[in-house]
């Protein structure tokens, strides 16, 4: 009788002991499941897929639970970056912004730079006609990208946009500048032509911006000034076009001298 209680007393504790390294097992391998790593790489699957939402629900429920991991900080960036494939440019400058400002020595604070200056980029509007103000925010990030990281791979990007987006702003400066002239706003037309010549140089605009600023300079009996212009144009394009009516009027103002 004895013999089997000690039986039944081995057999229980064997039960335990196992019933023990199961419960041990499980919970390593849910704890595994739930690591930081794991959460972020559950997240990244979902960025990949597409599944923007999806993604910044898991990136954030990675930040609630280890709030300290470096999984974290990758996380935040991986945010603003959802938000920058989902288009939607506004809710990433603020995002890259943030992390800019909580992580100032980051190692990839040269490619959020260069994503917050390509938010504004997006920004930009293909009409010319239209407020062109985003195009002045993505000149100047990716100029601060240019001068903090000068050895950046997104650098030479960098150059390619700011030439692009000054090329959208000299379109537009020639816009408001043609719209003034053919409504025959000659004064502020001249104001116009004569930024769009001093502040976007060797863009495309430089020939017909002289002539036509010399003409509104000659109708606003501003003649000191058209003669300059035309002098201007005559000497940089000797075979323009409108070669033979900025001599004509150069004639003209000469006789009323």
């Amino acid at each position: 009788m004895q013999s089997q209680r000690l039986r039944n007393l081995g057999w229980t504790f064997v039960g335990w002991a196992f019933a023990l390294i199961l419960t041990t097992h499980c919970s390593h391998t849910e704890t595994t499941k739930e690591s930081p790593d794991a959460l972020f790489e559950e997240a990244e699957e979902a960025f990949k897929d597409e599944r923007f939402l999806i993604a910044i629900e898991k990136y954030r429920d990675l930040k609630n639970r280890y709030p300290y991991s470096t999984r974290a900080v990758d996380a935040e960036l991986r945010i603003a970056d959802s938000y920058f494939e989902q288009e939607n440019y506004l809710e990433a400058e603020s995002a890259y912004e943030i992390f800019k400002e909580l992580h100032p020595t980051h190692a990839k604070v040269d490619y959020v730079q260069y994503k917050l200056a390509m938010s504004y980029y997006k920004e930009i509007p293909e009409n010319s006609a239209r407020d062109l103000s985003a195009a002045y925010k993505a000149i100047e990030s990716f100029q601060v990208l240019e001068e903090r990281y000068p050895t950046s791979t997104y650098s030479a990007k960098a150059k390619e946009y700011i030439l692009d987006a000054r090329k959208r702003l000299a379109e537009h400066e020639s816009y408001v500048a043609d719209f003034y002239f053919r409504r025959r706003h000659y004064l502020s037309a001249s104001y116009r032509y004569a930024a769009l010549l001093q502040d976007y140089p060797n863009l495309g605009y430089e020939e017909e911006a002289l002539y036509r600023l010399g003409f509104s300079y000659f109708q606003t009996r501003m003649f000191n000034n058209a003669r300059d212009a035309f002098g201007r144009l005559l000497k940089a394009y000797p075979q323009s076009g409108w070669r033979s009516e900025a001599n004509s009027l150069m004639g003209e103002m000469n006789k009323r001298n």
